[in-house]
């Protein structure tokens, strides 16, 4: 049966920089566990052949100058992206995953509080192997640990790394899921291969829970043909990219970066926004959790708001 962990208060402003660990030293058996670790995680890394590919909302492209997939601009232009090999892991990072990195470096771990009071942000709830809801300063600095511990160059994903993998190496996919769809048991409204307001109050609703806060185990569905967990659902994932409406105009053709320096800035929180991709909760119909779908959100935000995130090994080669 799958654990239900339901915090009494709210995480604690996820995004302050309390990530940098300090030199800990570590007993055997936390060596023994890290090496394990470690493992688990080169193990997870989907290697993804580069190439070319038309990145944006192809669909002009594909229908030969006919109509763009969606009217949304953030997505446009259209344009042309050669990628470097590179790994990226199959599974979005696991609140077991972020804890254990908290705890053997000796951080403290992700604590709840009463400060936030609007009930949406008051019924967090993880169930076991489920995303781990953290800031973008969070993840980078998880990313940059394994990077420090492992000896490769481990970092967030670029925002077009990200979409690259979601499209199964630039292909033509909308969803990234297993068939390129979302879907739906017409008898029971329950998700075949993503997670349906059906399955969330199914296990919500029994537990007094608020079902759109909830997140379900990373492998619970069928992974993409890429061999990619959840990239279309099941949590918005933070890139390394500061957000730029116009980047698509002036982006490199080659291995681009992002912006050089924060472009857009959130005058409520005094933040620069960094881009999203992936989804939390889409629905079939809808242009949520597109492949091209671009989102933004300041990287620290002032409480959690569900954004999680995976690594990628930025190598030409596979990791042995």
């Amino acid at each position: 049966m799958n654990k239900i962990i339901i915090p009494a208060f709210v995480l604690i402003l996820s995004g302050c920089d309390n990530t940098s660990a300090d030199t800990v030293d570590l007993t055997p058996q936390k060596k023994k566990e890290l090496q394990l670790f470690i493992q688990k995680e080169k193990s997870e890394q989907i290697f993804v052949q580069g190439g070319t590919f038309w990145m944006g909302d192809f669909c002009s492209k594909m229908r030969n100058d006919g109509p763009y997939c969606t009217s949304d601009k953030n997505n446009k232009p259209v344009h042309k992206v050669e990628l470097s090999s590179y790994s990226i892991s199959k599974f979005k990072i696991t609140h077991e995953n972020y804890e254990f990195y908290l705890s053997l470096n000796g951080l403290p771990a992700q604590k709840y509080d009463n400060k936030y009071t609007n009930k949406s942000l008051s019924d967090m709830t993880f169930l076991d192997n489920s995303p781990a809801v953290i800031s973008w300063t969070e993840a980078s600095n998880y990313c940059a640990w394994l990077k420090k511990e492992t000896g490769l160059s481990f970092a967030l994903p670029t925002e077009a790394q990200w979409e690259y993998a979601a499209r199964n190496r630039g292909q033509y996919v909308t969803i990234a899921t297993d068939d390129g769809t979302l879907r739906i048991d017409k008898k029971t409204g329950k998700g075949e291969n993503f997670a349906t307001d059906e399955d969330r109050d199914e296990i919500a609703e029994p537990n007094g829970i608020l079902s759109p806060l909830l997140r379900f185990q990373v492998d619970k569905y069928p992974p993409s043909p890429l061999g990619l967990y959840n990239m279309a659902d099941n949590g918005k994932e933070w890139v390394i990219d500061w957000y730029d409406p116009d980047y698509y105009t002036k982006s490199p053709g080659k291995d681009p970066q992002g912006p050089d320096k924060p472009v857009v800035k959130d005058k409520t929180e005094d933040q620069y926004w960094k881009v999203l991709r992936g989804a939390s909760n889409p629905v079939p119909g809808f242009p949520s959790g597109l492949t091209i779908t671009r989102y933004y959100q300041v990287k620290d935000p002032d409480g959690p708001v569900g954004t999680t995130a995976r690594c990628v090994v930025n190598s030409p080669t596979q990791i042995p």
